[in-house]
């Protein structure tokens, strides 16, 4: 391998609940404050399966990082092959764990439309994705044994293989966020959060593809940091996808002001109404404001291509972000079990 190969985290899905404005009805009613109860059922346990898919799929990097030791030589063979052993094997109990998961997800029973839809295509989501999940680790599996060999050309095959099936995962992302984006009016919030990810992720898409090209390209001998013309262009591509979703992240900071104060009046029937619209409101605000912050640390890396002095230090910050992330998304399911079960218990007392 020429270059360090280990996995920028891509954790980079977020179902964000008000993908469509629940509160469309003249006035909410008890059939939708039953689907949203339903819906975040489906949620929690949904979204906490992709965690778990994304946990593997990290995970498989630190095989990536033994084949890396292994060309170094700054491990034995025997202890790289024991190390491996025991990754392997925590790896397959949590991939079978998360596979009978996906089989038995919690189907909720919806009384009306609303959203079968987006139940619909984030379970076929989880499906594509825990195929490439499966491809991940294979490919982490075959770059290892790869690495004995210490056949560069054979390494480079499987690091190909690898860093293409990154790339596919992102596409995938992409591919879901789109339609969700699609079932938006770009006045909504989360039109603009998604946006910024769909072009972060293109971002790191081309960035990835610049690497590929400089292992299928040979180097030129006494250049130093020879940069290959597609690499170049790929990188060129990536900063003006990152450049677009700092726009996305810009107009929907924006966005958000005037959607906040069009919406407040919804969540006026009463005080916990209020505080928990206010809630959604911050935490909008800061899944912003790590967008932002994830599009700095990518800039980072582009910044210093073909370098990567930084690599370790900027996939550490990304790992803690996409936490961040995830954990703002966990919030806002919960917020909004909050409004169903305030919302179904306002109605059966009307009745």
């Amino acid at each position: 391998m020429k270059r360090r190969n280990a996995r920028v985290s891509i954790v980079i899905f977020c179902i964000l609940l008000f993908s469509n404005n629940l509160f469309a009805a003249p006035r909410p009613s008890a059939e939708l404050f039953h689907d949203l109860q339903e819906y975040t059922h489906y949620l929690e346990g949904s979204t906490g399966l992709y965690n778990e898919l994304t946990e593997i799929f990290t995970q498989a990097s630190s095989i990536d990082d033994l084949s890396q030791a292994v060309l170094m030589e700054s491990i034995n063979e025997t202890d790289a092959l024991e190390r491996k052993r025991k990754l392997g094997i925590l790896i397959e109990e949590k991939f079978k764990s998360a596979s009978g998961k996906l089989g038995a997800l919690y189907q909720p029973n919806f009384k009306t439309q609303r959203f079968n839809g987006q139940v619909d295509e984030f379970n076929n989501y989880l499906e594509e994705y825990s195929q490439t999940i499966r491809q991940s680790i294979d490919d982490s599996y075959n770059l290892f044994e790869a690495s004995l060999t210490r056949d560069l050309s054979v390494v480079n095959q499987f690091d190909l293989r690898s860093r293409r099936t990154i790339i596919r995962a992102l596409e995938g992302e992409n591919a879901l966020l789109k339609l969700r984006m699609a079932q938006l009016e770009q006045n909504n919030p989360s039109y603009h959060l998604f946006k910024s990810i769909v072009h972060s992720n293109q971002s790191l898409v081309y960035l990835i593809k610049a690497r590929i090209a400089e292992i299928e390209v040979p180097e030129v001998t006494g250049v130093s940091n020879y940069v290959p013309e597609d690499g170049a262009s790929f990188v060129k591509i990536a900063s003006m996808e990152l450049d677009s979703s700092k726009k996305a992240v810009e107009q929907g900071a924006d966005t958000l002001n005037s959607w906040a104060e069009t919406n407040k009046f919804k969540f006026n029937i009463s005080q916990d109404f209020k505080k928990i619209f206010q809630s959604l409101i911050l935490s909008f605000d800061n899944s912003f404001k790590v967008e932002l912050q994830i599009n700095n640390a990518f800039q980072t890396l582009l910044n210093e291509y073909p370098g990567d002095e930084s690599f370790e230090t900027v996939n550490v910050q990304i790992d803690t972000l996409i936490d961040k992330r995830m954990n703002l998304q966990s919030d806002r399911i919960q917020l909004v079990a909050q409004i169903s079960n305030l919302g179904k218990t306002m109605s059966s007392s009307k009745r």
